[in-house]
């Protein structure tokens, strides 16, 4: 019976050609924790209020309004931290700065060490780790999707473009939901999840946001996909497989000429003969003293992407040699130039999934965010989170 209600939904969803219609979340407005600064020991800030209404809380008790407060400070100490204000200093467990307004915003500024300022909305968290704050942004998901999609690729896209990197966003943080759950938080604001430093002031990506509000991208037994996404493919993305052993249904390979031309199509490297082989031979048992076989790892090429470097008895991967030698990709040819090896290579990144640069090539010619999405990613739908359930109790 659930797998007849899906198709349900997929066909209503075909049927419509993905139309969207700019339902905000605000009737019911779901929200999601990330930590900020997660790879910072911060052990000062200053709070600014920027707009909204705000109340204080400490630990379980209301405090005051932020109003005309030029700013309130919270510092670690021990394991509590210690919140001030012109008159006012108080030691807690927990400081919270709630929002009494859907357009509340804030600034804070990191004063032990000095960062700069970052704004975000909604719910500001501070507690005590070890060694350092315990930040977090409470904030509607739709607006962290939005900061998301202006941090990770920036705001000069078209509006095709922006509503797709935003469902892929949404759907990445979605299926990522439980990552640092034992920690009390959903995501963290580094590469480790996706990077967010704050709002978004793109309006065409607030936009983006929530005309495509709650859309996530599911496969055919209705299970969130691993919406995985690098800068570009080169001229072929790769399977799942090939990069972290599991088959995923929906990222399988596909040729792609829409990124062949972009920035980040074709680079080089080059690096000394001695040191090369010295590596295959150290990590791979590789007999350098054979000048056969030698000529192999000398003069490789790959006309269509490949999993390994040598084949025959030592099964190199392609994916090792490119994090030990940080090489861009994998996707690349090696020539014996003098006493070098140069690598010539295609792409940017593990080539699995959505092709960042080839989906701008798309959106500028004129294809929607759904045929980008669909060349992308194979045999998927597009479904509200909500009719999933997804954020009901298990």
């Amino acid at each position: 019976m659930k797998r007849i209600f899906f198709f349900f939904i997929f066909l209503f969803i075909d049927c419509q050609a993905f139309v969207v219609t700019a339902q905000s979340t605000t009737d019911k407005q779901q929200t999601i924790l990330i930590r900020l600064f997660a790879s910072y020991n911060i052990s000062s800030i200053n709070f600014f209020h920027v707009s909204g209404e705000y109340s204080v809380y400490g630990d379980s008790t209301k405090l005051f309004e932020v109003d005309k407060i030029s700013f309130i400070s919270v510092s670690l100490s021990g394991d509590s931290v210690i919140l001030q204000k012109p008159n006012y200093t108080k030691k807690f467990r927990t400081v919270r700065f709630v929002p009494q307004s859907p357009s509340s915003s804030f600034k804070i500024k990191s004063v032990q060490p000095d960062y700069k300022v970052r704004t975000y909305d909604d719910e500001l968290q501070i507690s005590a780790l070890s060694k350092s704050l315990r930040i977090i942004n409470k904030v509607d998901i739709e607006k962290y999707v939005a900061g998301v999609v202006q941090w990770e690729v920036g705001t000069n896209n078209p509006p095709e473009y922006n509503k797709m990197q935003t469902i892929v966003c949404r759907t990445y943080a979605l299926g990522n939901w439980r990552r640092h759950e034992d920690e009390g938080f959903q995501l963290c604001d580094e590469v480790h999840c996706q990077v967010f430093k704050g709002k978004t002031f793109s309006q065409n990506i607030y936009q983006a946001a929530f005309e495509t509000s709650e859309y996530i991208i599911v496969d055919d037994s209705a299970r969130i996909i691993t919406a995985a996404f690098y800068s570009n493919c080169g001229g072929q993305t790769m399977n799942s497989e090939d990069v972290w052993s599991k088959s995923v249904s929906c990222l399988r390979s596909i040729k792609d000429t829409f990124c062949i031309h972009k920035l980040d199509a074709v680079w080089e490297k080059k690096i000394p003969k001695d040191l090369w082989l010295d590596y295959v031979k150290t990590k791979y048992g590789f007999p350098v003293s054979d000048p056969l076989l030698v000529n192999k790892v000398l003069n490789f090429d790959q006309p269509y992407r490949k999993i390994y470097l040598v084949n025959d008895d030592f099964f190199i991967p392609l994916k090792f040699v490119r994090e030990d030698m940080k090489l861009k990709s994998t996707f690349f040819t090696i020539r014996e130039e003098g006493n070098d090896v140069v690598f010539r290579g295609r792409g940017f990144g593990h080539g699995v999934g959505l092709c960042q640069e080839g989906a701008k090539r798309m959106a500028d010619i004129g294809y929607s965010y759904t045929k980008i999405l669909n060349y992308y990613y194979t045999n998927i739908h597009l479904i509200r989170f909500s009719q999933l359930d997804f954020f009901k109790a298990d």
